[in-house]
């Protein structure tokens, strides 16, 4: 099985613009956006990559699969086993196990895919516990009721930004930690590991606050596609994504002129 890989970003120019900015110890703001810019076209090109489609159809899809009659039924189609509702942990493993096992059909992985596995399993784990009681186990019910609540625009808006802010996070790490290595020690940018790791953290939250935009519009787009058009194909999910990507360029340069 092959593994479809993001892009050569170290040769490019704009990559060595963004070294640049390393080295000139430029801010968070110039560094992400310039990254992102980068990056612009391996991205773009994921929501175009099977196993990426597949994941975002699961985060649009998933909420309105536990809403219907038969939920367990549409998990087992999707290769979730039928205890998986048993708590928040089986429901994620089996999610996971469900995208796996999609790879293999596919006959190929992918870093997009797999980016977008940890977001979307992460983004679940981080929502989904908010909403569940924490003194005791949750029943499987309220699980399904809990993943179910997402299928309304406010609350799909939250799930989706989480997804985005988290993949674009891990999509600007992915290029950015291999070269962060390189300008950490003496006399260089970061200093030890720990001024390289608060850096990261910052480019998290940078991300995160980045993300409001695709809050803004994800509420939108779910009630006007699924409860007004009921018109969801995943051609509908596939734009959703290429716009939240561009959103999310968009703010990153705005957030640079502004900072």
């Amino acid at each position: 099985m092959g593994h479809i890989r993001l892009g050569t970003l170290p040769r490019s120019k704009k990559w060595r613009e963004v070294v640049g900015l390393i080295d000139s110890e430029a801010s968070i703001d110039a560094i992400a956006e310039a990254a992102a810019k980068a990056s612009e076209l391996d991205l773009s090109r994921a929501s175009k990559d099977p196993l990426f489609q597949f994941i975002s159809s699961l985060l649009v899809r998933l909420p309105l699969l536990a809403r219907a009659p038969g939920f367990e039924d549409a998990l087992a189609d999707l290769g979730v086993r039928e205890n998986a509702l048993s708590s928040v942990t089986g429901l994620l493993a089996g999610l996971e196990l469900a995208i796996d096992r999609q790879s293999f059909q596919i006959g190929s992985s992918s870093d997009a895919g797999e980016l977008a596995k940890t977001a979307l399993l992460e983004t679940l784990s981080v929502q989904l516990r908010d909403q569940l009681p924490s003194l005791f186990k949750p029943t499987s019910q309220e699980i399904r009721a809990a993943l179910g609540s997402f299928a309304s625009g406010g609350r799909f808006a939250d799930l989706a930004r989480g997804f985005f802010a988290r993949l674009a996070y891990r999509s600007l790490d992915y290029y950015l930690s291999r070269e962060l290595a390189n300008h950490t020690g003496q006399d260089k940018r970061f200093t030890d590991d720990a001024q390289r790791i608060a850096f990261q953290q910052a480019l998290a939250q940078h991300t995160f606050e980045a993300s409001q935009i695709v809050q803004e519009f994800a509420g939108g787009w779910y009630g006007k596609t699924v409860w007004q058009k009921q018109s969801l194909d995943q051609e509908a999910i596939d734009r959703f994504t290429q716009y939240a990507f561009k959103k999310m360029r968009t703010e990153l340069g705005r957030r640079r002129d502004t900072a």
